[in-house]
C-alpha cells in the first residue's frame, strides 16, 4: 500500500487582504505570493514599501542617541590635543567591524596619524565582561589619554570607576541593554531608558557607524549623503556586524544589510577579494562561510579579527585567513565534542535547558549553548567550571537575557550581553543559589509540554508557494530576527527556506 495522502488543513492558511495584496503586486510590480505575505507582515503600505526598497536616505538622524553630542565633544577636544586613543572592542564579529569603523574613522580625521590610534578587541577569557585595568596601563604608557569602547562597556559602571582611578577619560558606544540613564562621562546606546532615538535595535557596528557619522559631520562638515559617499566602505562591515549579530533586520538594520551586499561586490577590499574570486557574494555565503571564518579569530588571537578588515596587503589576508579556516574546523571538532558533554550533563525543564561542564574555551560554551537552545527548543545555559569560577553562556530566543541575568546581578563578578546572547562568570559559591534562582524564574509546567518555540511555530499562518517558484521570495532577503522566512505549503507539504534558498521540511502539529 502507498503512502497515504497529506493534505494541509485550510484553516492553516494566511487569510489576508486580497485588494492591499492586488495593490502591492501591482504597484510594487513583484509576484502576487510574495504580495501576500508582505500584506500578512505589514498591513501599512509605507511599511511594506520600506521594507521592499531599504534607501539610505532613510536612515534616522544620529544625534538624538543619547550622549552623541558629549561623546563628539569629548573625542574630537582629544584630537585637537593630538591625544593618542584607544579603541577598545568586543571579541566577536559585531566587535571586529564596530572596532575597524572607529578605527579609521579616528586615523581619517587625525590626518592618517595612525600611530596615535590603538585598536584592541578584547580576550574575553582573559578580560572578561568588564574593563581590564592592566590593559589600559600597558597603553597608557603608549600615551593613550582617551578611551572608546565599541560594542561593549554599557553594562557596569564599574568601567567608569576603572577608567577614572587610571586618570583616563572614557567614552561608552554600545548597543547592549542597559537599565541606567545617568553616567559618569558620554554613554552613547540607543537601548538606554532615555533614548529618544527612532529605532533602538541597531548592532554595535550600528551605532559606531553613527558616531562616526557624527564626527565626520562636526569636523569636515559632511552631509549625511557626503558621508554614505566618502565612507561607503563602512556599509559591507555594517552588513556584516549587523547580520552576524542576530538583531531584528528591520528598519535601518535592513537598510545596512541590503546596501552593503550591494556594494561589497563593488569593492576591491582584500577581505572582500579574498571570498569573492570570480562571482558575486550572496547571503548564504556570508552566513556560511565568511561569517564563521572571521568569528574564528577569537578562538587564535581577536586581533586577527580586525586585521583581515585593515590590512591591505592581499597576501597577507589570505595568509590569516587560511588560519581562520583551519581553526574553523578545529572549533567545529572542539564544539561537537563539547555538545556530547553537555547533552549529558543536560537538566531539562519546561522552558529551560541548563548544562554544567568543566569550562573549555569561553567561544565553544556559547557556540554550545547556541546548539542546546536550537536542540532543545529552550533558552539554554551552560555553565563551565574552572578554578572556583563559573563562566556562564546563555542562549535564548523568547527570553530577555539581560533583563534575567540583571535579575541576579548580586551574584555576578560581571556579566553582559543583551536579549538573546549573554554571558557571565561568577564564584561556584553562588553556582546552586543562581541555578535555584533560574528554575524559579521560568513558569513552571509539565516537561512535555511543547516549547514556546514549537507553540508559536503551530501557530504561524502558512502560504502556498510551489517549490519551483521559491525564488520568488528574493526580495524578502536576508532572513533572520524579525524577518523569519515564512511557512510555506505546495499543497501537500509544509516547508520553509534557509538564506541559500535551500527547502527545508517542517512538521506542524494537527496536521492530518
Amino acid at each position: 500500500m502507498g503512502n497515504p495522502i497529506k493534505t494541509v488543513s485550510a484553516e492553516k492558511y494566511a487569510v489576508v487582504d486580497k485588494v492591499l495584496a492586488q495593490r502591492y503586486a501591482l504597484d510594487f510590480a513583484i509576484p502576487y505570493e510574495l504580495a501576500n505575505i508582505l500584506v500578512a507582515r505589514f498591513a501599512s503600505y509605507s511599511e511594506a514599501e520600506e521594507f521592499l526598497f531599504p534607501n539610505i536616505e532613510n536612515l534616522h538622524d544620529p544625534w538624538s542617541i543619547p550622549d552623541m553630542a558629549k561623546a563628539v565633544d569629548y573625542i574630537i577636544a582629544s584630537i585637537k590635543g593630538n591625544e593618542s586613543i584607544l579603541v577598545y572592542c568586543h571579541d566577536d564579529i559585531d566587535g571586529y567591524t564596530s572596532g575597524t569603523i572607529m578605527y579609521k574613522t579616528l586615523v581619517d580625521l587625525t590626518r592618517g596619524q595612525d600611530e596615535r590610534i590603538f585598536l584592541y578587541p578584547v580576550v574575553r577569557e582573559k578580560d572578561g565582561y568588564i574593563l581590564n585595568p592592566d590593559v589600559l596601563k600597558r597603553y597608557q604608557k603608549q600615551g593613550v589619554k582617551l578611551l572608546i569602547t565599541v560594542d561593549f562597556g554599557i553594562s557596569s559602571l564599574e568601567n567608569f570607576r576603572i577608567v577614572s582611578e587610571l586618570g583616563l577619560k572614557l567614552v561608552v558606544c554600545d548597543h547592549h541593554e542597559t537599565n541606567l540613564s545617568d553616567f559618569p562621562g558620554p554613554a552613547v546606546d540607543p537601548k538606554r531608558p532615555d533614548s529618544q532615538y527612532p529605532f533602538r535595535e541597531l548592532a554595535g557596528v550600528g551605532v559606531s557607524f553613527k558616531l562616526a557619522q557624527c564626527l565626520y559631520q562636526r569636523v569636515l562638515s559632511l552631509s549625511s549623503r557626503e558621508f554614505y559617499s566618502l565612507r561607503r566602505d563602512f556599509f559591507p562591515l555594517l552588513m556584516l556586524g549587523t547580520i552576524s549579530d542576530r538583531v531584528i533586520l528591520l528598519g535601518e538594520n535592513r537598510i545596512f544589510s541590503v546596501h552593503g551586499l550591494a556594494i561589497l561586490n563593488k569593492l576591491d577590499e582584500p577581505w572582500i577579494k579574498y571570498f569573492r574570486k570570480d562571482k558575486d557574494l550572496k547571503t548564504s555565503m556570508i552566513t556560511r562561510e565568511i561569517i564563521p571564518t572571521i568569528g574564528s579569530a577569537a578562538y587564535v588571537d581577536p586581533k586577527l579579527g580586525v586585521e583581515v578588515f585593515l590590512n591591505r596587503d592581499f597576501e597577507r589576508v589570505s595568509e590569516i585567513f587560511g588560519i581562520l579556516e583551519n581553526m574553523n574546523e578545529e572549533r567545529k571538532h572542539g564544539v561537537n565534542g563539547l555538545l556530547s558533554a553537555a547533552n549529558s550533563a543536560a537538566k531539562l525543564f519546561p522552558q529551560l535547558v541548563v548544562s554544567i561542564i568543566p569550562f573549555s574555551r569561553q567561544h565553544y560554551l556559547g557556540a554550545v549553548a547556541a546548539r542546546l537552545k536550537a536542540q532543545y527548543k529552550r533558552t539554554s545555559i551552560v555553565i563551565g567550571l574552572k578554578d572556583g569560577k563559573c563562566f556562564g553562556e546563555l542562549r535564548s530566543n523568547t527570553c530577555d537575557l539581560f533583563k534575567l541575568l540583571d535579575h541576579f546581578k548580586p551574584l555576578f563578578m560581571d556579566f553582559g550581553g543583551h536579549c538573546m546572547a549573554a554571558g557571565f562568570t561568577m564564584s561556584e559559591t553562588n553556582l546552586d543559589r543562581f541555578v535555584d534562582g533560574m528554575v524559579g524564574y521560568f513558569p513552571s509546567g509539565d516537561l512535555s509540554a511543547k516549547s514556546e518555540e514549537e507553540r508559536d511555530l503551530n501557530a504561524q499562518a502558512i502560504f502556498f508557494l510551489d517549490r519551483a517558484k521559491i525564488n520568488v521570495l528574493q526580495p524578502m532577503a536576508p532572513f533572520g530576527a524579525g524577518n523569519p522566512p515564512p511557512l510555506l505549503t505546495d499543497g501537500i507539504d509544509i516547508y520553509t527556506i534557509d538564506s541559500a534558498f535551500n527547502v527545508i521540511e517542517k512538521e506542524i502539529s494537527g496536521k492530518p
